[in-house]
């Protein structure tokens, strides 16, 4: 039998611990009688024979009865003058069995109150027997014992293996749990990311589009201008896209967003018609690059808000970095706003929107305001705590 084979059986065999016992029972329990008969014995020994060995059957569902029954009828039968145990080997293996099994199967006071019976049991009927000595105690002690002790040491490093198998499935519940809270962390920070860099995007090449639109018969000039600062825009965000995707390395997707680029985007929302005032103070160099992005994102979608909600404002952006925040603010001056801003927390049409700039200011372990303001306009402050990196020279 190949090793394939054997363990296939063996797998077979452990699944089908009742049959197994059943199979094991009946043949010990044949073997016995026939033993028996073949020794001449009574009928007192047959009987006595049978009860030694029946109890196989259920020595994993019941072992302490199965210890009561084989190892009493041993008495009964030593009482009555039927010595089993000689004329056969089929009855001694079948009550080992049973106090390996007790051993085994039973808690320990159950499996320690069937070896107190089996031995007493038989060294009750060792009187009945033809010599008395202190080996025959002795040797009947060693019988009972060693398959205790031996069932004893199996149960607990079954019990061991069992804790550690469910110590693995923990980890390995852990590990998927971990794993699946990783994936939607960057799926949400990858849906935020394009959120931020696709609605930027689409709001400035729509107004700049129909700004040429109006101009491109009567000033061609400064239509190309328009058509060209589009382009650059749209240019831009590819790249932010492409990278943002993994689909180029970093060397090929240019300067990523950051503090040093809001020149660059108020230049853009200017272009767009909308006028934008900057200001950034304190050194910007040193960020941690997960404030430097939240920052930009945060003025990124205020402007872009301030664009899409608001026709015909302008719009002021104060960055302050100082040693241990960056606190921003954007504002409108109120110019006809076409919808009503959602408080932060609360779901907006696109779903990123104010809620994705809180979740920004949050995972940075800051926070984030915005609501209208009282002389008009709209206004969105955040507050990011700051902790620099250390440049060793």
């Amino acid at each position: 039998m190949t090793d394939d084979a054997a363990g296939a059986l063996g797998q077979w065999l452990r699944a089908r611990p009742r049959l197994v016992d059943a199979t094991v029972g009946a043949v010990l329990v044949a073997l016995g009688a026939g033993q028996v008969v073949a020794a001449g014995g009574g009928a007192t020994a047959l009987i006595a024979a049978v009860a030694m060995t029946a109890p196989v059957v259920w020595r994993r569902r019941r072992p302490l009865a199965a210890v009561l029954v084989g190892w009493s009828a041993l008495f009964v039968a030593e009482g009555l003058g039927a010595d089993v145990t000689s004329q056969g080997y089929a009855a001694v293996i079948a009550l080992v069995l049973t106090v390996y099994s007790v051993a085994v199967h039973a808690p320990l006071r159950r499996a320690l109150a069937g070896l107190v019976a089996a031995l007493a049991l038989v060294w009750g009927a060792i009187p009945f027997a033809a010599s008395q000595t202190v080996a025959d105690f002795a040797f009947t002690a060693l019988i009972t014992l060693a398959p205790w002790l031996a069932g004893r040491t199996i149960r607990d490093r079954q019990l061991r293996i069992a804790e550690l198998r469910r110590l693995a499935r923990e980890l390995e519940c852990e590990r998927e749990e971990r794993a699946n809270e990783a994936r939607d962390a960057e799926r949400s920070r990858i849906a935020r990311e394009m959120h931020d860099v696709l609605a930027h995007t689409v709001s400035v090449v729509v107004v700049q589009l129909g700004a040429v639109e109006r101009i491109v018969e009567s000033d061609p000039a400064t239509a190309r201008s328009v058509v060209a600062s589009v382009r650059a825009t749209a240019k831009s965000a590819l790249a932010e896209l492409r990278f943002l995707l993994g689909l180029d390395g970093a060397s090929t997707a240019g300067p990523r967003p950051s503090l040093a680029r809001l020149g660059d985007l108020a230049d853009d929302m200017r272009a767009a018609g909308v006028p934008v005032e900057l200001t950034v103070s304190g050194a910007v160099a040193g960020l941690p690059p997960a404030v430097d992005l939240a920052v930009y994102r945060i003025v990124q979608e205020s402007l872009t808000n301030v664009m899409r909600h608001a026709t015909g404002a302008s719009a002021r952006a104060l960055v302050m970095v100082d040693a241990d925040a960056v606190r921003l603010t954007v504002e409108d001056d109120g110019a006809t706003r076409s919808a009503p801003a959602h408080p932060p927390g609360a779901p907006g049409r696109a779903g990123y929107g104010l809620v994705g700039m809180t979740e920004r200011a949050r995972l940075c372990g800051g926070d984030l305001e915005a609501g209208p303001r009282p002389g008009g306009g709209f206004a969105v402050r955040a507050w990011l705590p700051l902790v620099r990196a250390v440049s060793v020279a």
